[in-house]
């Protein structure tokens, strides 16, 4: 045991921003929100002076700079902001989470530990899967009348310390904490979906890449637990997606890994259908709230018909108002809510969707500048060949994980907290990473964009 802290504390002197980093992947999705930022910041400065001290210079990469560009036009936003507090302090907080971007691309440089970031991510997930469930079984014991209340494992887990913590705030937070859907270790059902659906696909790839019996048995508990955790929020966007994104990689992989693709549907589908049916009040009818379904699924009805509502009533007044039209109203969801309550008489905290988001926020300017983020993130992972089965089925899910994201993101806000901001930029980081890592050919024109189409192709059917 000594000699196992020795080896520990001799690798970290060796390179303690590296150790940092997966310190903060690790416990960002696991402690409180207002706790999380700051081990990022001191793994940050403590590989900055890392850096220094070995005379490097941390880089951006590409898609650092668009960014940098997009976080510019949200912190100048708050020059025409109604709310100039909340946004310049969600301006600034993406600034803070940008930092882990940085991160990963300076320190991830080689394939074993962009496997080992992605691991670390997966154990994390499954963390917050298995809280999760035991939140959700505890309060449907409890509602069934089999257990007192005060054996229900609380959720969110910070419920109390979050209140406390809240009312010490010279200002006001508002969180809705719900008690029938599990939250694990984030403060809302909708946050933990969004971090699930993101790890789904990476333990996908990291069961079917497994080198030995007792790895691959590991990451298949890990990816069960995902899929209890997704299950458990009750969340219908992200249950789909999740069944979802595992038909859309069976379909490209079952050529090669039919019969381990097929070992993880059983968990997915025994897990994440009942939750559904639960939800829309199939079953569990006669204690709605189990699930926060209603009779018959009568809220989860009442829910869509309240987005479609949102998106009606934000489309109206985007194209009615050219100002908002082209620069928005200032980053931060704060101006959206007030123009839902204040024009529609909604009180709805914000679009529900990231792309109406960033447009009441900033503007179509703002719109162009994130797709531009996202389509060369795409671009940089499409750039690399593909032409084994690991390398494949990498590029594949970490893809998939972007894709089934941003899908999630269609139909709720997956900006809308620290621990969802920092997701975007771990997927940025480890576009670049493995990017940089892998043989690519890099898109300069029309014709490398053809070379790099067919190569991808004509790997797919080799896969397939």
């Amino acid at each position: 045991m000594k000699q196992k802290i020795i080896s520990l504390k001799s690798r970290y002197r060796e390179n303690p921003g590296w150790h940092w980093l997966l310190a903060t992947i690790f416990f960002f999705p696991i402690l409180p929100e207002y706790v999380s930022p700051f081990i990022l910041f001191i793994g940050f400065i403590v590989f900055k002076l890392q850096w220094r001290r070995e005379g490097k210079k941390a880089k951006v990469g590409t898609l650092g700079k668009i960014m940098i560009g997009f976080m510019t036009l949200a912190l100048v936003s708050v020059l025409w902001s109604d709310t100039k507090f909340s946004s310049l302090a969600t301006a600034l907080l993406w600034w803070g989470m940008f930092l882990v971007e940085v991160m990963i691309y300076n320190l991830a440089r080689t394939r074993r530990k962009i496997d080992r970031i992605l691991s670390t991510m997966v154990v994390s997930g499954a963390i917050n899967g298995f809280v999760g469930a035991i939140q959700i079984v505890t309060y449907t014991l409890y509602r069934f009348d089999y257990i007192p209340k005060n054996l229900v494992f609380v959720t969110p887990f910070y419920r109390n310390l979050d209140k406390a913590v809240y009312e010490i705030l010279p200002f006001e937070i508002s969180t809705s904490m719900w008690t029938s859907r599990a939250s694990g270790f984030f403060s809302n059902p909708n946050l933990l979906a969004t971090y699930m659906i993101i790890v789904f696909p990476i333990s996908i790839y990291l069961f079917l890449n497994a080198k030995t019996k007792r790895t691959k048995i590991a990451y298949f508990i890990f990816n069960v637990l995902i899929s209890v955790g997704i299950s458990s929020t009750m969340t219908r966007a992200g249950c789909f997606i999740a069944i979802f994104g595992w038909v859309f990689m069976f379909v490209f992989l079952a050529k090669k890994y039919a019969k381990p693709m097929l070992q993880i549907l059983v968990p997915t589908v025994c897990v994440i259908i009942p939750s559904i049916l639960t939800r829309y009040g199939i079953i569990f009818k006669t204690v709605g709230e189990v699930s926060g379904s209603g009779s018959g699924g009568a809220e989860a009805k009442k829910s869509s018909a309240a987005h479609f509502q949102i998106w009606e009533s934000l489309i109206d007044y985007l194209t009615n108002h050219i100002r908002a039209f082209f620069i928005g109203h200032g980053f931060g969801v704060e101006s959206t809510g007030q123009v839902l309550l204040n024009e529609y008489g909604l009180n709805k905290p914000h679009a529900h969707n990231f792309i109406l988001e960033t447009w009441m926020e900033l503007g179509i300017i703002g719109v162009v500048l994130l797709f531009v983020v996202l389509f060369c993130t795409f671009g940089k992972m499409l750039e690399i060949n593909a032409n084994n089965g690991k390398k494949f089925t990498l590029v594949f899910c970490v893809l998939t994980s972007m894709a089934t994201y941003l899908i999630f993101g269609l139909t709720d806000y997956i900006f809308n907290s620290p621990k969802q901001i920092i997701l975007l930029f771990i997927l940025l980081g480890l576009a670049q990473a493995i990017s940089y890592c892998y043989e690519k050919t890099v898109i300069t024109d029309s014709h490398t964009l053809r070379e790099v189409a067919v190569r991808d192709i004509e790997n797919t059917i080799h896969q397939k």
